[in-house]
């Protein structure tokens, strides 16, 4: 049989689980210095990824790359992105956002216009298995905020009843605050601005806290920071926090929590980071991981098989375009010798020609398509000095 294609795909991957956010930070300031473009890069929360199919590019990358990074050449990159697109390797397996972040670094690469082949076709099979994996599911998605609220029950016991305060009215703000009022907890919304806190908190039927509560915040069981930026708090809070048994989750990308009030909380702070390294327990029942699994493994062959056949489309594509030259040259031979013959007459001919070129060219064609070992391939191309 023909010998499989090489796969020019190179993944260099860093993680939440082994590498701190400051340093995935700097290695994607690197890969938007060093390759400008020519990547398809995907930075989500807990994870920077560049997808690139030169060798040279990925070897420029390496030095950026930071401990705990590493390099994915060949198959194995092809089943990463995979792997990432179907949620397999997120923190709660099967969540949707990594899809949705998976998707807006596809489109971005495409508008500038630098998106090579090989990855167009990689990440349409891999959010085309996305979809799929979440068509599968039945009940709601789990995201990382019901992590966060599942994280402070189990170092604070059950919160039916008891007060949660969520420092943020954004995506993630608006994803805890329902997750804690779905485990029955009295919530409290705060943000920057009061009326994207009521919004929420309207939303949830839930209540709107301070910004910075001072010492009210010692009578929270957990707050859960999910912001864009620092949560700047005064010294009664702080006190409050340093004093009492509050857990905070700071789910924000840089954190939000300064590294003067990570030391004064301690082990009550948890981390997105500290969740990545965790286990989020089992994704949906309804989505196995060997279900999702076996779903990487078919798209994963998919892709082989479409590079596989990928020299052979291309003799294909120049046979065609080479008869459709020639066609119509000899045409327009026609046409000046000819030059009174009706507009009937020429649309008559031109279909009759098309049509014969059609027939002379499925044979050829089809024997390409059924080419396992490339020499009908190797015989076209010398034939026709393709």
């Amino acid at each position: 049989m023909k010998g499989a294609a090489p796969i020019p795909i190179v993944a260099l991957v860093t993680h939440a689980r082994h590498v701190p956010a400051l340093e995935r930070d700097r290695f994607a300031a690197a890969i938007h210095r060093e390759l400008a473009g020519r990547a398809l890069v995907l930075e989500t929360c807990h994870r920077v990824e560049a997808y690139v199919v030169s060798a040279d590019d990925a070897a420029r990358l390496a030095p950026a790359t930071p401990v705990g990074g590493h390099a994915l050449a060949g198959e194995q990159a092809v089943r990463h992105a995979m792997t990432v697109a179907v949620g397999r390797d997120s923190v709660v397996v099967g969540e949707d956002q990594i899809l949705h972040q998976l998707r807006a670094s596809v489109d971005t690469a495409r508008a500038r216009g630098t998106l090579d082949t090989a990855l167009e076709r990689l990440f349409a099979l891999a959010l085309q298995a996305g979809r799929r994996a979440r068509s599968w599911r039945q009940g709601p998605a789990r995201s990382l905020a019901d992590v966060a609220i599942a994280s402070i029950e189990g170092c604070a016991g059950p919160i039916r009843g008891r007060d949660v305060l969520v420092v943020g009215a954004g995506r993630m703000g608006r994803l805890a605050a329902k997750a804690a009022v779905d485990a029955g907890a009295s919530v409290a919304v705060a943000n920057r601005t009061i009326g994207a806190a009521e919004a929420v908190a309207a939303s949830r039927g839930a209540r709107v806290e301070a910004f910075d509560p001072g010492g009210r915040i010692g009578k929270f069981v957990g707050v859960v920071v999910a912001l864009a930026g620092p949560w700047r708090i005064g010294p009664d809070t702080i006190h409050a926090l340093a004093t009492g048994a509050s857990i905070v989750v700071d789910l924000s990308v840089p954190a939000a929590v300064s590294a003067g009030l990570a030391d004064v909380l301690g082990q009550r702070l948890i981390s997105s980071d500290t969740l990545a390294r965790g286990d989020a327990g089992p994704g949906p029942k309804d989505s196995s991981t060997a279900r999702l699994d076996a779903l990487v493994d078919r798209s994963t062959a998919d892709f082989v098989a479409w590079l596989n056949g990928r020299d052979g489309r291309a003799v294909a594509e120049a046979l065609v375009a080479r008869a459709d030259r020639e066609r119509e040259a000899e045409l327009a031979v026609l046409w000046r010798r000819l030059p009174d013959l009706e507009p009937e007459a020429r649309h008559a001919i031109e279909g009759m020609t098309r049509h014969l070129a059609n027939r002379l060219l499925r044979e050829p064609l089809e024997r390409l398509g059924r080419d396992t070992e490339g020499r009908d391939e190797r015989a076209i191309r010398d034939i026709f000095a393709l």
